[in-house]
């Protein structure tokens, strides 16, 4: 995607383990993807947080996530790397623009991103579950 970081993206935050694993992830992707660079902007915008330093829970691989999009439609997926199985109902990619704008945000945050069709779309996180694998 071509989406540069708009001033007033709020800050999001990602821990050593999943900066690590995700690093490997897009060292094994094509680097000509919208996907890979959307993901590698929001990991070079991110802060390196331990779990202990974050004042509110933020998203991370394996996050359960409940959140909203502009038309008021709320969803609850679980953040997971690609390659989950099609009946793991439930589970969204790193890889979606979704999987990489949800990313780091905290509750209450909400951030813009570019659909692979060209429209603009806008998420906010209501609610962050623990992670459900580590």
């Amino acid at each position: 995607m071509n989406r540069k970081t708009i001033l007033g993206d709020p800050p999001i935050y990602i821990t050593g383990q999943d900066l690590g694993r995700l690093d490997v992830l897009l060292a094994n992707l094509s680097k000509n993807t919208r996907s890979f660079e959307f993901l590698r902007d929001e990991l070079d915008r991110a802060q390196l947080v331990d779990n202990e330093q974050a004042v509110k829970p933020f998203v991370q691989i394996g996050s359960r996530v409940l959140f909203s999009d502009e038309q008021g439609n709320t969803y609850r997926f679980t953040l997971a790397f690609p390659g989950h199985k099609p009946g793991d109902v439930g589970k969204i990619s790193i890889l979606t623009p979704v999987g990489a704008a949800l990313l780091g945000l905290s509750e209450g945050q909400s951030i813009s991103y570019d659909t692979p069709d060209n429209r603009v779309k806008t998420i906010a996180v209501l609610h962050v579950s623990a992670n459900e694998s580590q």
